[in-house]
């Protein structure tokens, strides 16, 4: 089960194998489990036990398996839990018709992802057509400040096993969102090489400014076939976001009939002596507002200029509309939008 998205999606987690309906059960009784040791509301504990019912049935019965995982999350002071999916599965092929889904399908407690929705106040989706898909969702205890939801949807070139493109993002203590797009020269399993490589870096320097983490990827890219690359980081209390870009990921703040491009410059990481240096730059984001980082596989005129009422809708929406309107079929492509 062990693979470059897995070990990437499953980083830090108590991961636990989905191998059979015994899995379904034991899902239920970890959130059980994790959920009386925090004093949850047993109403709160049953209902993330659903969801998780719903996301390892969704396993076996699309991906014929996977990883999944509970912990502890606590924000403002309320406890809460978050449940974590992941399987090599083909990835869901319309992630925003399945997430608004109402009918239950066989065997179910509810209607699998648009069921595991319901049952949590937040869910982050990442979905990645021909190779797999990375489920999150959240539920307190208690009223939290909002956050923003995350999804990222990506696919590789049809004649490639797997896709040059990456994402990753994560969550610290102190309330930032901290996100990272890459995409590595060229295509198939070389490219994945140099943008797992940088992946790998960002999560070990993720507590560190944009620019900096960009700084040590290119340093961990030398003798790869080297990448370009996006890094943001999201301060959820005042709503700046910190930006460093190096190549041609774009970055943009998307609001209603309104579009800003964050500033990066024309260089690739891993080359030696870089052309020109990685540039940074701070942007306000307002709550209302999206920001979407996508990789050359989308054409430079993907925006939601026309089409701002996307933006009330989950970003896994918005990314698969992206991904539809703009994707070119010559190149590996991927998405992420957090809103």
């Amino acid at each position: 089960m062990d693979s470059v998205l897995i070990s990437a999606w499953m980083e830090g987690a108590d991961a636990r194998l989905t191998i059979d309906d015994a899995s379904v059960s034991a899902a239920r009784e970890a959130v059980r489990a994790a959920g009386a040791a925090l004093g949850l509301d047993r109403t709160l504990i049953e209902s993330v036990a659903v969801a998780a019912s719903e996301l390892v049935q969704n396993q076996l019965r699309h991906a014929r398996g996977g990883q999944f995982a509970v912990r502890p999350v606590t924000r403002g002071g309320v406890p809460g839990l978050e449940i974590i999916a992941a399987d090599r599965g083909p990835g869901i092929a319309s992630p925003g018709t399945a997430l608004a889904g109402s009918s239950p399908s066989p065997g179910s407690l509810g209607a699998g992802l648009s069921g595991a929705r319901r049952m949590t106040q937040e869910i982050d989706l990442d979905v990645r057509w021909g190779e797999g898909t990375h489920i999150r969702a959240r539920a307190f205890a208690a009223p939290v400040p909002r956050r923003r939801e995350v999804a990222i949807l990506g696919r590789h070139l049809a004649d490639e096993p797997v896709s040059g493109d990456h994402a990753v993002f994560v969550r610290d203590p102190e309330g930032h969102l901290v996100l990272a797009v890459v995409d590595g020269i060229g295509h198939g399993p070389l490219a994945q090489d140099a943008s797992s490589a940088a992946v790998a870096t960002f999560l070990a320097h993720q507590g560190m400014s944009p620019l900096l983490i960009l700084e040590a990827c290119d340093a961990a890219l030398r003798g790869t076939r080297g990448a370009v690359m996006a890094v943001a980081r999201i301060d959820e209390e005042s709503g700046a976001v910190e930006h460093g870009g190096a190549g041609n990921v774009t970055s943009r703040v998307e609001d209603f009939g309104r579009t800003r491009t964050l500033a990066t410059t024309a260089t690739t990481l891993g080359r030696r002596g870089l052309s020109r240096r990685p540039v940074a730059e701070t942007a306000a984001l307002a709550p209302a507002e999206a920001l979407i980082v996508f990789t050359d596989g989308l054409t430079s005129r993907a925006s939601l200029a026309d089409h701002g009422h996307l933006l009330r809708e989950h970003p896994i929406v918005i990314a698969e509309w992206l991904m539809t309107a703009f994707g070119r079929g010559t190149d590996d492509a991927l998405v992420l939008v957090a809103r």
